[in-house]
């Protein structure tokens, strides 16, 4: 499975259009999804952990009364069931939404190609700086990322989510068979639930 995951991770990348149409024709495409959601929020698990045992603290106020020198503790152990609470709410609306517009794909399916979709471009973009390159930063008393804040934001909130929308479009194209409009609407109204649940557990 392993090889399975990171096989269409590249597939992915390369070709989201042609790597969603193999995973919704894939037996074992829904587990293929499943396994990459856990090993993402395995590995923002261990990021979390770091910076709980390097003293760091949330750089914005979370949502829940949970003392702020310990937040990285608790969210060492909520991150994988987030994550798979935010796939599968995203996976869900999207499938019911596909439905909705007479699309022909699966549950299955679609929680899978979603979940490529929305996490490869994460992983690279965020995980990857926060995990090898924060810590680094934090250890010498830095709160911030050491270049301009507009590269800050381009990092965060703009390439991985043009990123995103792009293979979330085009795997929602291929596995239920509808317009790319319909895509994108489908693609904007499922993030909102996964957004929320998100913002309220992750910092």
């Amino acid at each position: 499975m392993i090889k399975k995951i990171f096989t269409y991770i590249g597939k992915f990348i390369v070709n989201p259009a042609k790597a969603a149409e193999e995973i919704a024709q894939d037996g074992q495409g829904l587990w293929a999804g499943f396994w990459w959601v856990i090993i993402f929020g395995f590995l923002y698990s261990i990021t979390v952990l770091i910076y709980y045992l390097l003293g760091h603290k949330p750089v914005t106020t979370p949502f829940l009364t949970v003392p702020l020198e310990k937040w990285y503790l608790v969210q060492t152990f909520t991150t994988i069931p987030v994550a798979l609470a935010g796939s599968l709410s995203y996976g869900a609306l999207a499938f019911i939404l596909g439905k909705a517009f007479k699309g022909k794909g699966t549950f299955e399916a679609t929680f899978a190609s979603q979940a490529y979709a929305i996490h490869i471009p994460t992983i690279i973009f965020m995980w990857i700086p926060e995990t090898l390159l924060a810590p680094i930063l934090i250890a010498k008393g830095m709160s911030a990322l050491p270049w301009p804040q507009w590269v800050e934001n381009l990092r965060i909130f703009v390439i991985p989510f043009i990123w995103i929308f792009v293979m979330s479009i085009i795997a929602l194209n291929k596995v239920h068979k509808i317009q790319w409009w319909q895509s994108l609407i489908i693609m904007l109204i499922s993030l909102i639930p996964m957004s929320l649940i998100m913002a309220v557990f992750i910092r």
